[in-house]
């Protein structure tokens, strides 16, 4: 009798101590949501301002519209994201399936990106099977699963870094690898990695931006799509890698350029 009143006891404590854990996680994520949202629309507001109060030159309006259009674009990425989540939890997100080309896909991805990969001097190398991998999949959800990964990798690679995508064949399944040589994951974040509300540094005045929602949306989509997602890394400053893997369709022998 003692001992189970002192296992009650232990599962008590220990739902209390998940419930907590919960709870500061949303108001870690909340406060994080503020600050992404302020950011850019302190922007918006601030150029708005300065233009309204005085003559601008050609150039002066020509970047002040530029600034204007990235924050609202950032702010629009930000809404969709919350969007998703809610539509995946309230399980009212539907995929339209169709036979797609997973290396068309891919290369539109990869275009999405490559401007701020540029920007840093990132070398981006992808090894794609050919012909075309074909999938039974949401096409614009599976460049959405694409392009989160690889804006993942741009983000926390540094300046001269490498990103690598490899789609091959494995084990009769599409294997999608994005490998990066950027700051690493945690060794005791990265159970956690796929999970909502959680970032490896929780506050504000990080380094890098994003709710922390991008990975666990990511996984969900793949799961829609009945594949699987794994993430390894070395630990910090030893990059990241991660692997999608979907049911195929066809396929055949490796090419490797860079891109």
């Amino acid at each position: 009798m003692a001992r189970s009143i002192g296992d009650l006891v232990q599962r008590e404590h220990a739902a209390r101590l998940d419930a907590e854990a919960a709870s500061r996680l949303k108001d870690e994520f909340l406060s994080t949501l503020s600050h992404e949202l302020r950011t850019p629309l302190t922007t918006i507001l601030g150029w708005t301002s300065i233009s309204m109060r005085a003559p601008m030159t050609e150039e002066q309006a020509a970047h002040a519209i530029q600034a204007i259009e990235r924050s609202a674009r950032t702010q629009a990425r930000l809404v969709d994201e919350l969007l998703d989540i809610s539509h995946l939890v309230s399980g009212q997100m539907h995929l339209n399936l169709s036979d797609v080309s997973l290396t068309a896909v891919a290369e539109k991805a990869l275009d999405a990106v490559r401007p701020a990969a540029n920007a840093k001097n990132l070398s981006l190398v992808k090894l794609i099977e050919t012909p075309p991998r074909i999938v039974h999949a949401d096409a614009p959800r599976l460049q959405q699963i694409l392009w989160n990964l690889l804006s993942n990798a741009v983000r926390f690679t540094p300046e001269g870094g490498r990103i690598v995508v490899t789609i091959r064949e494995v084990d009769q399944q599409v294997e999608i690898r994005v490998a990066d040589t950027g700051i690493g994951i945690p060794g005791e974040f990265l159970p956690h990695v796929f999970e909502r509300f959680r970032q490896a540094d929780a506050s504000t005045t990080r380094s890098y931006g994003g709710l922390g929602l991008g990975l666990a949306l990511t996984r969900h989509l793949v799961e829609l799509h009945g594949g699987t997602i794994a993430a390894e890394s070395a630990g910090e400053g030893r990059g990241a890698v991660f692997t999608v893997r979907l049911p195929i369709r066809a396929g055949l022998s490796v090419v490797a350029t860079a891109c």
